[in-house]
């Protein structure tokens, strides 16, 4: 599980964020070493942001995006089940809407299930507040009908498109971002590598 929540914020001090909009992005300039976002840890950490934990701790976090279901969440779920390994699912709108058998197994099973919005905008693309927060409030009342449970606060943007502005509006509604320091190409379906 994600165990951001006790952790210890730096003191203010100008942020190195882009105002304008941004895709999250990573590099890794050492092998065996965490990855360089382009962001730091320490400025998105400003922003109740992360996209690693205490690196001084061997810990994987497992979470994955669920737009829609193409057959395989389930199969995800057993071998989670199978290894007693929770993950986090940042799911959307259709998702909720369209497998909420799915959904309620993740809450069930013990799995964090995140804000990935309900229709999956560019939310950077959005300034306004209280769109931003209906975007968010969307899902959360969707999951809320569908589980009988709270959506927990934790907030993936969609396509990593981020800024400032966003990362403010996320937390000031109590969300914890979560951004990926490894992320597996699995959208497109038809090119992926073979087992070897």
């Amino acid at each position: 599980m994600l165990y951001l929540q006790g952790k210890s914020l730096p003191a203010a001090a100008p942020a190195v964020i882009p105002a304008s909009a941004d895709n999250w992005g990573l590099s890794f300039p050492n092998e065996g070493q965490s990855p360089v976002g382009n962001a730091s840890a320490e400025d998105l950490a400003r922003y109740n942001a992360w996209f690693l934990g205490d690196t001084s701790e061997k810990v994987i976090y497992l979470t994955f995006d669920c737009g829609y279901e193409n057959g395989y969440t389930e199969q995800i779920l057993d071998a989670l089940k199978k290894h007693n390994a929770p993950a986090a699912f940042f799911v959307v709108g259709n998702m909720i809407e369209t497998a909420p058998d799915i959904i309620r197994r993740m809450a069930e099973e013990g799995h964090i299930v995140g804000n990935h919005t309900f229709h999956h905008p560019d939310m950077s693309a959005i300034s306004d507040q209280a769109a931003f927060q209906k975007e968010l409030d969307s899902l959360a009342d969707l999951y809320q009908e569908t589980t009988g449970k709270a959506l927990p606060h934790f907030y993936r943007p969609p396509q990593g498109k981020y800024s400032e502005e966003n990362l403010k509006q996320a937390q000031a509604l109590g969300y914890k971002t979560v951004f990926w320091s490894l992320a597996y190409v699995d959208w497109y379906v038809d090119n992926q590598p073979t087992a070897e």
